[in-house]
């Protein structure tokens, strides 16, 4: 009996042992599929292309976090795209790409030190526009404080001050009256040159200006939808440096050269109170807004939506404008005042 326990043991353990060689490398082939995925098929009539991973500006280098793999109809292929990352990397463009939109060749920018293509900012002016860049001085309240980039969309107010001018002078007036062989017995007193008035009394007057003539202010949009190529000073484009180098300033020297703080205080540069911008605009634009340059205009810049191309119809603003615009009526005359006296507004 016991002879026969022994043998049923051990034909059970022969028995599992030869299934569990069978069954163990069926085990271990289906861990193996269950960790490794099978790669997702491109679907037919699909191929991949590069296309932006988001919105890109003029001038923005391409890197592995602005640019994916999308599949895109075959049918529908954009002439010049890439289906290889590593063709774009760290190539340029010379447009704004919106996001999802493929890369072809004719956005990217091709500079080849030493064969005259150009500088960079020549590249980001958009081709076959007409436009040309143009570099304008902007502070802080005529930049949108500093929020402009590159790739934004801009309108330009313009602000001037017009005054009276004798026509054929073109000086300012009123007209500087002398007296010349005036009658005998009669006085004549050089004065600016005025107008005659009845007054109540029937007396006869000349009324002369008791100051300066005061410039009227007028506001318009002129230029719109203009492309921001650059805020700030351009960098210098990449060129061979074949300049001697500059030798290092010795240990006084340098010293001498560095700003000194007080012990624990911080050296803060100083934000500049102008920057130049960049504008791509055409033309006739940039002989306008030259020439409100030249004239000492104010030249603000509100910036665009970043989907908004329309073109707007505006009117000029003077203070007649506002006056009739908002109902402001003229404050009456009273016998009576605040002391102190309000003879200005604070500008800020």
């Amino acid at each position: 009996m016991r002879n026969r326990r022994l043998m049923l043991i051990g034909l059970v353990v022969v028995v599992g042992g030869i299934a569990a060689a069978l069954l163990l490398p069926r085990l271990l082939g289906q861990q193996d599929v269950e960790e490794t995925p099978t790669p997702t098929p491109t679907p037919l009539g699909m191929v991949p292309i590069v296309v932006s991973a988001q919105n890109i500006a003029p001038g923005m280098e391409l890197t592995d976090d602005a640019v994916i793999l999308q599949d895109w109809p075959v049918d529908a292929l954009p002439t010049g795209a890439f289906t290889d990352l590593e063709e774009v990397y760290g190539e340029m463009v010379s447009v704004n790409v919106p996001r999802g939109m493929p890369i072809v060749e004719d956005m990217l920018i091709e500079l080849t030190v030493g064969a005259g293509a150009g500088s960079l900012a020549s590249w980001m002016i958009p081709e076959g526009q007409g436009m040309v860049a143009y570099a304008l001085p902007a502070t802080r309240y005529t930049s949108v404080a500093w929020a402009l980039r590159p790739g934004d969309s801009v309108d330009v107010l313009i602000s001037f001050l017009l005054t009276d001018l004798d026509e054929e002078f073109q000086t300012t007036l009123p007209n500087m009256a002398y007296c010349f062989s005036p009658p005998p017995g009669e006085e004549c007193q050089n004065s600016p040159l005025g107008r005659f008035e009845v007054l109540p009394n029937g007396w006869l007057v000349n009324l002369t200006p008791n100051g300066n003539q005061v410039p009227r202010l007028v506001t318009q949009m002129t230029v719109q939808n203009a492309l921001v190529l650059q805020v700030g000073d351009w960098e210098e484009d990449p060129v061979a440096e074949t300049a001697e180098p500059t030798p290092e300033a010795t240990g006084e020297e340098a010293a001498a050269e560095e700003p000194v703080a007080e012990e624990g205080a911080v050296i803060e540069e100083a934000s500049p109170s102008e920057r130049a911008v960049t504008l791509a605009i055409t033309r006739q634009d940039a002989e306008i807004l030259e020439f409100a340059r030249l004239s000492n205009a104010r030249i603000t810049l509100v910036l665009r939506h970043a989907t908004d191309d329309a073109i707007a119809g505006t009117s000029p603003v003077t203070l007649q404008y506002l006056m009739d615009r908002y109902n402001i009526e003229t404050p009456p005359k009273l016998p009576y005042g605040i002391t102190p006296p309000v003879n200005t507004i604070p500008a800020r």
